[in-house]
């Protein structure tokens, strides 16, 4: 995307596996130079003292202009963010979080703005990380959305392909059975608050039946910790039969779950954005999105392709579910969603990326590196045991 403007990107890659997320190593040839730091490595497993070492003195042997650093909370991203400081090199933040991430302490707040101030632009996710992060010392103008999105021509023509010929994608778990059936996709965990929305999802079973009308299922991708209270709420509300949770499935089958899914829900306490809800929607879905999630105040339009809810709210989740199933014009819905994804295409990524570069470059050459930054970075340094000892946010 950037190639077009004369600039080379190089992709620096931390370690090549994550304790946390089981995704596939891809080792298939990139049009864009890639390094690895810690090849073979698992990254939660990486001293971070060892990790700031290394990547510091990847950074010296490439010698960039520019460094898009992911996160403000991690030894590697401390790293970048420093050493673009003592270069005076362009540093601009990937920025996902919002106010609403946490219980925020006005301590905490003061030390962490002392850090993020000293990027020169942002890529934000969207509208309430944009408001955080110039809340954090960024100016508002030198911050610029499309940080989140995914590849909507992937999700779109593979759904389509799929929707076109059924057959070639029921052999995948949970997809045989041809009833209609709400999709969600989520780790397995507190934030995400599936508990929930399996107990609106019994509720919204009794309503349906009530008014004569026939339920959809549920079918949830994804794993982990919560796996167990999960299948005793099945066993309890007598689901058995019509949930199903077909465990972790790698990109290449997602394609054939959006497309045979009615409509997507996203029941997040916390959510920096929300990917899965560009893929569901890039894929022609309806969505059902807690106001937890960042992605809900861009990418949801009430009535329009879907409805928000508070977090916890079982009410009005299972009031949604009826609705989105049963009382709405779906195609009407279906072209909305595409209509708003359509302003987050891939290309907006590379738009605000270049934007922020552009910004940055007028400020990096001329700014200091604060004692007080300094001073932050060097004590985070000093006392992290781990590469996600500062994350606010359960991963």
């Amino acid at each position: 995307m950037l190639s077009g403007h004369g600039i080379e990107t190089i992709a620096l890659e931390t370690a090549s596996s994550s304790a946390i997320y089981d995704w596939r190593l891809e080792d298939e040839p990139t049009p864009f130079r890639r390094e690895t730091v810690f090849p073979g490595e698992v990254y939660d497993e990486i001293h971070p003292q060892r990790m700031r070492r290394a990547i510091t003195a990847t950074l010296d042997q490439i010698d960039p202009d520019a460094v898009h650093i992911h996160s403000y909370s991690t030894p590697d991203a401390h790293a970048c963010l420093a050493w673009c400081r003592r270069r005076r090199r362009i540093a601009v933040c990937m920025a996902e979080s919002k106010a609403t991430d946490a219980q925020r302490v006005r301590w905490r707040e003061a030390f962490k703005k002392r850090i993020v101030s000293e990027f020169d632009a942002a890529q934000a996710a969207g509208g309430a990380a944009t408001r955080y992060h110039a809340r954090l010392g960024i100016p508002e103008h030198r911050i610029f959305s499309g940080y989140s999105v995914v590849d909507n021509a992937y999700f779109a023509k593979r759904a389509a392909a799929i929707r076109r010929d059924p057959a070639t994608a029921r052999a995948l778990p949970g997809l045989a059975d041809k009833t209609p059936f709400f999709f969600a996709s989520a780790r397995f965990m507190e934030r995400k608050d599936l508990p929930n929305l399996f107990y609106a999802y019994a509720a919204y079973r009794h309503r349906a039946k009530a008014a004569g009308t026939l339920p959809w299922r549920l079918l949830l991708l994804g794993d982990g910790p919560l796996r167990p209270e999960l299948e005793a709420i099945v066993k309890n509300e007598n689901l058995a039969n019509v949930v199903t949770m077909p465990g972790w499935r790698q990109i290449e089958d997602l394609p054939a779950y959006y497309a045979l899914a009615g409509a997507f829900v996203h029941t997040a306490t916390v959510d920096q954005w929300g990917l899965v809800v560009n893929e569901a929607m890039a894929s022609g879905l309806p969505v059902i999105v807690s106001t937890g999630a960042g992605c809900a105040e861009d990418l949801v339009s009430e009535g329009g392709n879907g409805f928000t809810f508070q977090p916890g709210d079982v009410d009005t989740l299972t009031r949604h579910l009826y609705t989105i199933a049963h009382a709405v014009d779906r195609d009407a819905f279906i072209q909305c969603s595409r209509a708003i994804i359509a302003e987050w295409p891939l290309e907006r990524f590379g738009t605000s990326l270049h934007r922020a570069l552009n910004a940055g470059s007028e400020v990096a050459p001329h700014r200091r590196f604060s004692l007080q930054a300094r001073f932050a970075l060097g004590l985070l340094g000093h006392v992290a045991r781990s590469p996600r000892s500062f994350h606010t946010v359960q991963d």
